[in-house]
């Protein structure tokens, strides 16, 4: 299956679902076999580990956690342990989960992603969340400048383990998305797509 004849419907069709913070069953088992045959025989050297990024988000979008992983372990670039990151948070590994963000470092995409993130929280009226203790801290979450993925880890796991608010939930999950959106968009530029693989949101 070549590579750009294939990619572009496929990531139209997963990236339109916003995937759960916890382990879910995979949204599309025919997808997963599409994403295995994508072709990489046309990428060397630092755009294939690229292209390998954007195969292993695309597991993440299916929420087929195993393949994902599978594949992130063997991509040695921040964007691949920026994935390896969120495959952990996902399945619920929050320690093993930040030892990822941390090993990513920093990407280009923080700056728009904190943007977008922070933004979106201070549009909403978070009096639906119920838990004036995790309102309070989305408040102070969303007031600040940077992205960090340990931040919002932090997050997750206090609504997953803890919280369980419906509307936070919600509110996450778009954090979420966006974030893998924006990361899978990096992968695509990097190993030499051109254009844009994703419209905006």
């Amino acid at each position: 299956m070549s590579w750009t004849d294939s990619l572009g419907r496929l990531a139209a069709q997963l990236t339109s679902h916003k995937p759960s913070l916890y382990p879910d069953e995979e949204l599309d088992d025919l997808a997963d076999i599409k994403i295995g045959k994508l072709s990489l025989d046309a990428f060397e050297g630092e755009r294939k580990a690229y292209a390998l990024t954007v195969k292993a988000g695309l597991h993440l979008f299916n929420e087929s956690l195993e393949k994902s992983h599978a594949l992130s372990q063997e991509i040695h670039n921040p964007a691949g342990s920026y994935w390896h990151g969120i495959m952990h948070r996902m399945e619920g590994d929050y320690p093993n989960a930040d030892y990822w963000f941390r090993m990513a470092r920093s990407l280009p995409i923080y700056e728009e992603l904190a943007e977008r993130a922070y933004g979106y929280v201070r549009s909403l009226d978070l009096q639906d969340i119920t838990n004036t203790a995790f309102r309070e801290r989305l408040e102070e979450w969303a007031s600040g400048s940077g992205w960090d993925p340990c931040a919002f880890n932090a997050l997750v796991e206090q609504h997953v383990t803890r919280i369980r608010d419906e509307q936070a939930e919600e509110l996450l999950k778009h954090i979420q998305w966006l974030e893998m959106r924006l990361l899978l968009e990096y992968g695509y530029v990097q190993s030499g797509g051109g254009g844009t693989l994703l419209e905006s949101p």
